[in-house]
């Protein structure tokens, strides 16, 4: 039920917007050919406001379909209109202006192609400017209406949460972080906990007592672990007997859950409790990100590469790459790069991991290894599409295999691509470090990602510094 209702809420969305990018189109045109020249006489120090030898405004409503087809596009696909959110203002303002700066990069782009006319710059930035600032306006209006009118006693819908674990804390709380939702919690059923209002065999009868007096439970959230299934069961089968609306939030708290989801399978209700990141524009965006920083860096640093590459040639015989067979997204394995750092004539065990001050690391290669040089080649990788730029470390297949039974959640790492870099390598945790603190930081970072999270490992790579006391 909710989520139709936000379903409605967003087609009401799209097509407001779509009105709204062409108002903002139309107010640009004004704004930048009508408006600002006549302020001109009054700022002549101001070149933004010499008036330009006008274009026909028909020309610019000419462009003005396809500049809806594309802002449309990019909202859809920024997740925009994602029926599941339940943001709070502010994140849901932040979400309008990055959707509507990447409209106006996506029309800006587009518009390069058309030669008939040079479309002004500023009217380009005014029309992304008044997109932004209409399409906030607007859900501004609608959420102070509708907080408002539930302040009012509208359009609320009680709420009732059997379960006070974990998951029932967080339904109340997320309730209650979101009031303009008009969802009011009047409680908790629970046998254990003493603040609540019933126990859960009780539900039934506490429902039927507030419908007798007036206040209805409009919903009842069954948040309860699936160890009670038969108290699930009971308890549907005792509420479908009345009115108020029943979800099931099951508490997977004692399962080990990455990148949960439900998901629909010919009508039957799929739960994903250990799954791959979904496919989202912001993982389109960060292959993109790995191609163009991967090719930037490898031309940039063609010079140190060749230098390392002849230094590693010259001063020991054999290959100047040395590929080892590592693991990545969904367990595919691959051969990774590296510039080779050891004697290609030592006997003994091939996987022996390397130690301090390892006979076998040359002399060049102990510093290659030490600055972290020796990794650069996998930029290469990340232009192949073996791995990415940020994400958790490939360990080889050998080692898995050793350290997976032992170290609980260990091959969750691999439901994202692996990286040159990654979370825990920032924080220290790399080289003979422990097995279990780079699993941590790599669960988290898998949990938490982002583009901005991206970023600020990237940035903490560079300011740290490539040196580390565990590389050798």
């Amino acid at each position: 039920m909710l989520q139709e209702q936000s379903r409605l809420f967003q087609r009401i969305f799209f097509f407001a917007d779509f009105a709204l990018v062409a108002l903002a189109w139309v107010a640009a045109y004004v704004t930048r050919f009508s408006l600002l020249p006549q302020l001109s006489p009054i700022f002549p120090d101001v070149w933004w406001l010499n008036p330009l030898e006008p274009v026909a405004f028909s020309r610019y409503l000419w462009l003005l379909p396809w500049v809806l087809i594309a802002a449309s596009f990019v909202f859809y696909f920024s997740g925009l209109y994602a029926p599941d959110r339940a943001l709070r203002f502010l994140r849901l303002a932040y979400s309008v202006f990055k959707a509507g700066l990447l409209a106006l990069i996506g029309v800006a782009a587009l518009l390069s192609f058309y030669r008939a006319f040079n479309v002004s710059r500023l009217f380009l930035s005014l029309f992304g400017l008044y997109t932004v600032i209409l399409m906030t306006g607007l859900r501004l209006v609608i959420y102070l209406w509708l907080k408002r009118q539930r302040t009012l006693g509208r359009f609320r819908r009680r709420v009732l949460i059997v379960g006070h674990g974990l998951v029932g804390k967080r339904l109340a709380n997320a309730f209650r972080q979101y009031p303009w939702m008009g969802l009011e919690v009047v409680g908790f059923a629970d046998d254990a906990y003493a603040d609540a209002l019933c126990r859960t065999e009780e539900v039934a009868q506490f429902i039927d007592r507030h419908h007798a007096e007036g206040h209805p439970i409009d919903y009842v959230y069954i948040a309860l672990p699936l160890s009670a299934a038969d108290c699930i069961e009971a308890l549907v089968n005792d509420l479908s007997t009345r009115l108020p609306h029943v979800c099931l939030a099951p508490d997977l708290f004692a399962f080990t859950v990455l990148n949960a989801r439900v998901s629909d399978v010919d009508g039957l209700p799929v739960i994903h409790l250990i799954d791959e990141v979904p496919l989202r524009l912001a993982w389109v965006a960060k292959r993109l990100l790995d191609i163009g920083l991967s090719g930037l860096t490898l031309v940039l640093l063609s010079p140190l590469l060749l230098a390392i590459a002849l230094a590693v040639r010259l001063t020991s015989p054999g290959p100047v790459f040395y590929r080892q067979e590592r693991m990545s997204l969904n367990g595919q394995t691959f051969d990774m790069l590296k510039f080779r750092s050891m004697r290609t004539d030592q006997s003994g065990d091939v996987n022996l991991l390397t130690a301090k001050d390892d006979p076998r690391v040359t002399s060049v290669g102990a510093f290659l290894r030490r600055m972290s040089l020796d990794e650069l080649p996998q930029f290469i990788n990340v232009l192949k599409g073996d791995m990415s730029i940020v994400g958790p470390r490939p360990e080889r297949t050998w080692v898995i295999e050793e350290v997976a039974p032992r170290i609980p959640r260990y091959m969750l790492k691999h439901k994202v691509p692996a990286g040159i870099t990654g979370w825990a390598q920032v924080n220290g945790w790399r080289g003979n470090t422990s097995l279990e603190k780079r699993i941590e930081y790599d669960l988290y970072y898998i949990q938490n990602w982002s583009l901005k999270l991206d970023f600020k490992i990237m940035v903490m790579t560079v300011w740290k510094g490539f040196v580390n006391e565990n590389a050798y």
